[in-house]
C-alpha cells in the first residue's frame, strides 16, 4: 500500500513540470521572470560592491601605498568573484530563454503573445546594465586617483 501512495505522490509532484513543458509560452515566461530576477539580484549585489570600492579607496587616499592595498584588494576580489558568478547565472538563464523561446515559435500565435514580456526584460536589463556599468565607471575612477595620489 506504501508503494502506491508514494507512487502517485511522484506523479502528482511530476505533473506541473510536464505541464509546463507542454505549454512553451509559459516555460519562456518563466525562464524571463528567472532572467529578472537574477538581473535584479546582480545589479544590486554589483552596484553595492562598486560602491564600496569608491568608498574605501577615496577614504584609503593620503595613506601609504601598503595600507590603500590592503584597503582595497577585499573589494576588488569580491566585486571580481561576484561579477564571474552572477556572468555564469545569466549565462545559464539565456540559454534555457533561448532554447525555450525557439520551441515556443513554433506554437502558432507565441511570439505575439510574448513579445510584451521580452519587450519589458530587454529594456530592463538594458538599464540595469547602464546601471552597473556607471557605477563601475566611478569606482575605476576612484582606484585611478588612489595610483595617481601616490604618484606625488
Amino acid at each position: 500500500m506504501k508503494k502506491h501512495v508514494l507512487g502517485l505522490a511522484a506523479v502528482a509532484l511530476a505533473i506541473p513540470p510536464a505541464a509546463n513543458a507542454a505549454d512553451p509560452v509559459a516555460a519562456v515566461k518563466a525562464d524571463a521572470a528567472k532572467l529578472q530576477a537574477d538581473v535584479s539580484a546582480a545589479h544590486d549585489t554589483l552596484i553595492a560592491d562598486a560602491q564600496k570600492l569608491a568608498a574605501d579607496a577615496a577614504a584609503a587616499k593620503g595613506k601609504s601605498k601598503a595600507d590603500a592595498k590592503a584597503a582595497i584588494k577585499p573589494d576588488l576580489q569580491k566585486l571580481h568573484s561576484d561579477a564571474s558568478a552572477f556572468r555564469a547565472a545569466l549565462k545559464a538563464d539565456r540559454a534555457q530563454l533561448k532554447a525555450d523561446l525557439a520551441a515556443a515559435k513554433q506554437t502558432k500565435g507565441a511570439v505575439k503573445e510574448l513579445r510584451p514580456t521580452l519587450k519589458s526584460l530587454r529594456q530592463s536589463v538594458r538599464q540595469s546594465r547602464t546601471e552597473i556599468r556607471a557605477e563601475l565607471r566611478k569606482a575605476r575612477q576612484a582606484v585611478k586617483e588612489l595610483r595617481a595620489s601616490f604618484a606625488k
